[in-house]
């Protein structure tokens, strides 16, 4: 900034801000000489100059820092002490261990109520107590001993029913075998005056294409599955022709008598011997 003065009708400067401060300083300027910058309106004293009336902030002489160091202080937090292991979280856990070789029933529900006891105390303990772990894995086990006793029930019950159907499907197998071997002996009768055949190998191969029909899945590796009581075309239609030579538990055989029908179940009392084959 460029500052004019005025003094007496003179003109002076122009001067920089700093030169006017000094001179007024030293008494070369009085503050009832005039001053005038570039863009003001009109001369103004000195005393009232607006540049001269801002002073420098005054700014403190910085103090040094204290530079003595300071010695830290260490603190140190004790140790925690591990909580104790819960008993009853061990008993679930080795309980549902032994339970798969011991006593699957008995152990399942032991390891179960452990872990949940064991559980609830370790909550309860505020951390005095360890173990949740175990306690989870008890559980796991004797959980897992319920399904698997669950599935063993299950298969008990399934095991028979299967037998069962299995057992029909043989049964339905026989009773078709025994059939073809009667239509081919009442086929052989109309050739041979209404005698059935002495031996059920003379109905091969004329009647029968071979001997498979003899045998049956109900009696696995015999080649002859049927008794054979023979006979003529004309006695009467229920007299039995085949039977089984395979009984069911409740004494139940595959039974074909003279007139071709069949049917499972409890031969006639009196039959006479079957011929030889």
């Amino acid at each position: 900034m460029e500052i004019y003065i005025a003094r007496d009708g003179n003109r002076l400067g122009p001067f920089p801000l700093e030169e006017v401060r000094r001179q007024l300083a030293s008494g070369q300027l009085t503050p009832n000489d005039l001053a005038w910058v570039q863009g003001a309106q009109d001369w103004v004293p000195l005393a009232s100059f607006p540049p001269l009336q801002s002073t420098p902030p005054h700014i403190p002489a910085a103090s040094s820092p204290n530079l003595t160091p300071t010695q830290p202080t260490a603190t140190y937090a004790a140790p925690s002490q591990p909580g104790q292991t819960s008993g009853a979280a061990i008993a679930s856990l080795v309980i549902g261990l032994l339970s798969f070789l011991l006593c699957p029933i008995i152990g399942s529900i032991a390891a179960v109520i452990c872990g949940h006891i064991a559980r609830g105390d370790i909550r309860k303990s505020g951390g005095r107590l360890s173990g949740d772990g175990m306690a989870i894995a008890g559980l796991v086990l004797g959980y897992s001993g319920f399904a698997f006793i669950g599935l063993a029930i299950l298969a008990g019950m399934a095991l028979p029913v299967f037998g069962e159907v299995q057992l029909k499907g043989k049964e339905v197998q026989s009773l078709s075998n025994a059939k073809q071997i009667a239509i081919a002996c009442q086929a052989y009768a109309v050739d041979h005056q209404n005698h059935f055949p002495a031996k059920l190998h003379e109905l091969v191969p004329k009647y029968l294409p071979d001997r498979s029909v003899f045998s049956s899945p109900l009696s696995p590796g015999e080649t002859l599955a049927y008794e054979y009581f023979g006979g003529l075309q004309t006695d009467p239609p229920q007299n039995v022709l085949l039977m089984s030579t395979f009984k069911d538990r409740h004494g139940k055989r595959i039974i074909v008598h003279v007139d071709g029908s069949g049917l499972v179940g409890i031969p006639p009392p009196i039959l006479p011997s079957p011929l030889p084959q």
